[in-house]
């Protein structure tokens, strides 16, 4: 895919190898802020992003997240790492 930079010019997105499906695809680009936005920019592909985000609909239905609320936008980060194998939080700071 190719994003304008204005003046004509495009910028072709970065490809990652997916860490969940393991193609070569188009990044998620920055989907969410802070580290782990980081990572799933680097790490997950957009095909793999466009499934979670259904499947996360699923989660916070299921668990009856309010990811407004801090402590359960960090249970929803938890299960977004669960779901594409990337390490914890609290596995990485040890």
């Amino acid at each position: 895919m190719h994003h304008s930079l204005g003046s004509g010019r495009w910028a072709v997105a970065e490809s990652v190898t997916c860490v969940r499906c393991g193609q070569t695809r188009e990044s998620a680009g920055r989907a969410l802020p802070g580290e782990l936005g980081d990572e799933i920019s680097r790490r997950v592909c957009s095909v793999c992003w466009a499934e979670w985000l259904q499947q996360q609909s699923r989660v916070i239905n299921h668990y009856g997240l309010r990811p407004a609320m801090k402590e359960d936008r960090e249970k929803l980060y938890e299960i977004t790492r669960e779901y594409f194998g990337l390490p914890q939080e609290s596995a990485k700071q040890t």
